[in-house]
């Protein structure tokens, strides 16, 4: 179970956004064209899916080493120098990925101070934002996981 939920968490997540994206923008679609009305909260659900699918395919993309590296220029080095290269970008990516926490969960904090309502939904802003916080943490729990990973195999290839 544990092994599914590692492989399949970011995909179902997404999946799940992207769906509410074309299903809100569907319905918004359908409204105006044949009803001649609107929902009001369609368009700000389409954008929150987005946004949380944007952030979660991003954690999957770390997961999976899918972001975009140099590695034409990496490949030509001597190994002591890829590792080194490779690891050092991680080292930069991680640092920045905790400020992103630290900053957002400030953020975050910031909000439970105050009342503010979606317009459309109706809800609390705070339980939105704080998917963002929550995304940066696991991708630097997915950016861990990989160098667990390559410690396990006995440090053979790159974290890659």
């Amino acid at each position: 179970m544990l092994k599914k939920l590692d492989k399949y968490f970011e995909e179902a997540i997404c999946t799940f956004c992207l769906c509410v994206v074309v299903g809100s923008v569907l319905m918004q679609v359908v409204l105006r064209i044949f009803f001649s009305s609107a929902a009001v909260w369609a368009e700000e659900t389409a954008v929150y899916g987005m946004i949380f699918a944007v952030y979660f395919g991003a954690c999957m993309a770390v997961r999976d080493r899918g972001h975009i590296r140099i590695t034409l220029v990496v490949n030509r080095l001597p190994r002591r120098w890829q590792v080194a290269s490779v690891v050092l970008a991680d080292l930069l990516w991680a640092g920045f990925i905790v400020f992103m926490v630290v900053q957002t969960v400030t953020y975050s904090q910031l909000l439970f101070n105050v009342t503010y309502q979606t317009p459309g939904l109706g809800i609390e802003q705070r339980w939105v934002q704080v998917v963002i916080p929550i995304a940066f943490s696991l991708m630097l729990f997915r950016i861990l996981q990989v160098y667990w990973c390559w410690g396990t195999n006995h440090w053979k290839g790159l974290p890659l």
